[in-house]
């Protein structure tokens, strides 16, 4: 038997371990830092039986009630192993109380005794950090309730809902708590093209319907959350089947993509499960949910729709394992399913709240489905969710209130699978985006903090080291002349210049197109490509060929009307790769930009450290760095790459014709695939398969490569315009040390200025030490 305790923070993302109360060793796999424990704790039995040798632990968790709960179910998931670890937690600080503990200290930086922390640039930081967005998307393929669902979730009828794909626009509604929804509307070019004060359903509906209207930004009350806990955002994507717009396609795969961490509302229709539609995203959040261990998994909700629409003889539980098999099929495993009647949750929540009138046939029928959800123990969707044992005890409390109270509604609401839902997307707001939300918050402080508190030292040494003065002052004029020393400038310049990632994106970008020409292959050739899964015969193309083939030659020929479903097929097939490679493309270009800009602060920061070596002067040694690193912390390379993004009409395709609708805010372009009847009929009778898959297809082979081109001399042409903005903002972070420097000189040089100044700064360091100390406490546990 071993003793193991774990203490994890999830602000810090700090892991401490000990094993019969020593520590791990460094080799250990237990040796984990700046990770959240959801990516690891999966393969925590595993290392414990590594480390411990024995399957018999004890396990004394040091954390939060949720953190706690996935610690629990990795601990039943090893007991089906035979290997017995008993979980006892030791309960710390939860989150509640912290937002309050940031905005106090908050308001005491602002009437502090230092003009530099009360600067816009500080309070803005502050500001977006406190406000930052948390997006749950939307997504579902045709007649599957997501209109529905977001209204249930709204509590009120906003959003059209038809059965069809109605979606035609990118929705963004934030919460904010206030009584009425207001909303901005833009056009494809993403100008504002007309504004509304009291958001109605006709009003959506109508703009639904423009095709001028591109997104809509709705801000109104989201019920379930407080707007001062999170900046919650529903996000209501258009639909997979949905070709109005190229961009909103590559929207959704953005969203879904393995570099995202937004929750994903993926909505099912239980009463018609496999759709065209579904397999091609469900392939891809499949491989998604691959990276990133639990966290990954937690952000995709699969919400079964519709289930209360089976019969007598049709049993919840066997619909829902069809509904894993099915996941599963696409490679997911272990979904987080939750079953849901968004219809009947809206119902309660808008029919009935507003009527009670039996004559009206609406108000007849809700209450007709709230009695068959309180009626029948098997519509209790409640009894189903993948929840934590502390949510389930929320939800039962509340079940048990609304049962005393003889709340028929309230109880039905639950049945319905909707409160479970909210409850499911607070939970990952709470583990997850709060935490980073407050880390990033105290980050935004302490490096302007700590670059104050050096200054001020700097001062306080100089004020009460008369004897030294002299000295100091010679080392300041040392640095000085570093900073103005041509060649040291010029060796600077260069090693800037030499950073050079054009090999590994050139690398990164041939995988991204080798894995879409292996999607290609199987229905270019009809025959299985040796670096991919799927084969014609086997895919939804394959089977539609097959039934639609001309009698007496099944090898070749399709009907000329079947090759028009064929085309519709193949068109659906060619955009989901078109935003598939796009999102790869991008993430290549965001990340190559990204380590250029991290590379250059690191050179900057190796500038300010060797402006003191073999300088100092006994126990004063001047810090550039700790003076300076506040003010680097400014320094968005994100800044320069949005104002660089430029709109382009390029010429693509074999007929070298220029697409009036190809207007993109991307680094490279895309096209839509064109195909002409005429073109690929070989008679009036037949068409041959073979040919119009290469008629199809052939252009989007030779398009792969030119795209992969431009992706990347656009990575180039950022990492240039990143170079130059690095050097001038280096140039102007030159010029502030210079300033701090010839400020510090005064002290040296007047000595009524440093003893006036002395006890000013001594009274200014105590202050900083004091707010340091709040700060630092509000990410302890």
């Amino acid at each position: 038997m071993k003793n193991v305790y774990i203490k994890y923070n999830p602000y810090k993302l700090t892991t401490e371990v000990l094993i019969d109360g020593k520590k791990v060793k460094k080799n250990s796999r237990l040796n984990i830092s700046n990770e959240h424990l959801q990516e690891w704790v999966d393969k925590l039995p595993e290392f414990l039986e590594e480390e411990c040798r024995t399957n018999q632990i004890n396990l004394e968790f040091c954390g939060t009630e949720l953190d706690y709960e996935d610690v629990l179910e990795a601990a039943k998931e090893a007991a089906k192993r035979d290997l017995q670890i008993n979980v006892t937690h030791i309960p710390v600080k939860e989150i509640e109380d912290k937002e309050k503990l940031i905005t106090d200290i908050f308001e005491e930086i602002k009437e502090g005794p230092f003009e530099e922390l009360k600067q816009p640039d500080v309070i803005r930081a502050f500001e977006l950090a406190k406000s930052s967005d948390f997006e749950v998307n939307v997504v579902a393929t045709m007649s599957a309730g997501k209109s529905t669902l977001i209204n249930a979730l709204l509590g009120q009828r906003l959003m059209p809902a038809k059965n069809e794909a109605c979606t035609a626009t990118i929705t963004r509604i934030k919460d904010d708590d206030s009584e009425k929804f207001t909303a901005t509307v833009y056009d494809t070019e993403g100008d504002i093209v007309e504004t509304q004060e009291h958001l109605t359903y006709e009003i959506m509906d109508r703009l639904n319907s423009d095709e001028n209207v591109s997104e809509i930004l709705v801000s109104g009350n989201i019920p379930f959350v407080n707007a001062n806990d999170v900046s919650l955002v529903l996000v209501d994507t258009p639909g997979p089947n949905n070709s109005r717009n190229s961009n909103h396609k590559k929207a959704t795969y953005q969203m879904l993509s393995k570099s995202s961490k937004t929750v994903v509302l993926y909505i099912m229709n239980a009463t018609q499960l496999s759709t065209n539609d579904d397999n091609n995203l469900l392939n891809y959040v499949s491989e998604s949910m691959k990276v990133g261990g639990k966290q990954s998994r937690d952000r995709f909700i699969f919400v079964v729709n519709k289930l209360d629409n089976f019969g007598k003889e049709d049993s919840i539980e066997s619909a829902l394992e069809k509904v894993k098999e099915y996941l599963a099929d696409h490679g997911i495993e272990n979904p987080n399913i939750y079953p849901a009647s968004a219809l009947a949750a809206l119902d309660i929540r808008t029919t009935l709240a507003e009527n009670d009138d039996d004559d009206d046939d609406d108000v007849y029928e809700a209450k007709g489905r709230v009695r068959k959800f309180n009626r029948n123990e098997e519509l209790h969707f409640e009894n189903y969710v993948p929840l934590p044992a502390a949510a389930r005890g929320k939800i039962a409390n509340r079940l048990n209130k609304a049962i005393q109270e003889d709340n028929k509604n309230e109880q039905a609401l639950i049945h319905s699978g909707i409160v479970p839902l909210e409850e499911a997307i607070r939970m990952y707001v709470i583990k997850y985006a709060e935490p980073t939300k407050i880390k990033n918050i105290v980050d935004t402080f302490e490096k302007k903090l700590e670059s104050a508190k050096s200054f001020d030292n700097a001062k306080k040494e100089i004020s009460e080291n008369k004897a030294k003065r002299e000295e100091i002052r010679k080392e300041i004029q040392n640095i000085e002349m570093k900073l103005k020393n041509g060649e040291d400038a010029k060796h600077f310049k260069d090693k800037i210049e030499q950073l050079n990632y054009d090999r590994e994106i050139k690398k990164r970008a041939n995988q991204i197109v080798k894995k879409a020409q292996s999607k290609l292959t199987p229905y270019l050739t009809g025959k299985k490509d040796s670096t991919s899964k799927d084969n014609i015969s086997a895919s939804p193309w394959g089977s539609m060929f097959k039934s639609f083939m001309v009698k007496g030659d099944e090898s070749e020929k399709i009907s000329l009307d079947a090759a028009k479903s064929v085309i519709e097929e193949f068109e659906r097939f060619t955009n989901d790769l078109q935003a598939e490679v796009q999102v790869d493309l991008e993430d290549l270009i965001n990340n190559s930009v990204r380590k250029s800009a991290e590379d250059l602060l690191s050179q900057y920061k190796e500038k300010l450290a060797g402006l003191t070596e073999e300088l100092s002067v006994d126990s004063l040694t001047l810090n550039p760095f700790e003076m300076m690193e506040g003010d680097m912390s400014s320094i968005k390379y994100k800044d320069i790459i949005s104002d660089s993004i430029e709109k382009e009409e390029v010429v693509v395709g074999q007929k070298e014709k220029r697409n009036p609708n190809k207007k993109w805010y991307n680094p490279f372009t895309w096209f839509e695939p064109s195909y002409y009847m005429e073109d690929i009929t070989e008679d009036r009778e037949y068409v041959n398969k073979e040919k119009l898959a290469q008629k199809f297809f052939a252009p989007i082979q030779e398009s792969l490569y030119k795209n992969s081109e431009s992706a990347q001399n656009y990575a180039k042409e950022s990492t240039k315009e990143i170079r130059e903005y690095f050097s001038k903002k280096f140039d102007e972070l030159d010029e502030l040390l210079q300033e701090k420097l010839d400020d510090l000189k005064k002290y040296t040089s007047d000595e009524e200025k440093a003893q006036l100044e002395l006890e000013k700064v001594q009274n200014r360091l105590n202050w900083l030490n004091e707010i340091q100390d709040k700060i630092n406490k509000i990410l302890e546990i």
